[in-house]
């Protein structure tokens, strides 16, 4: 698991759903992301917050990126923030394109 996670390879998701409920966090953030590929957002939310709280950076901008695209502004931008002060490049870029939006810059 941990290897694939690391080399950005496809975990199945029964692999990625076990290693979750055993506490992996590597485990809970693909698990998250594949539930809310799926539209199941309040697990998706539940297992990222769960690998965020244990401070893996893609769980905090998967998440942010969730609540982006829910609309939940103050969310996304609570975990992408919290993302890119742990050196987060991609989490840096977003909290731009927030401000730049909320500007009106769009850009």
């Amino acid at each position: 698991m941990r290897a694939a996670y690391d080399e950005g390879r496809p975990i199945p998701e029964p692999l990625a759903r076990k290693a979750a409920e055993a506490g992996d966090p590597r485990g809970m953030t693909v698990y998250g992301i594949g539930l809310g590929q799926r539209g199941a957002y309040a697990e998706a939310v539940h297992w990222l917050g769960k690998a965020a709280a244990t401070g893996d950076l893609s769980a905090m901008v998967v998440l942010g990126t969730v609540h982006l695209d829910r609309g939940e502004l103050r969310e996304a931008e609570r975990h992408f923030r919290r993302a890119a002060d742990r050196g987060h490049g991609g989490a840096r870029l977003a909290l731009r394109q927030m401000r730049a939006r909320r500007n009106g810059s769009g850009h």
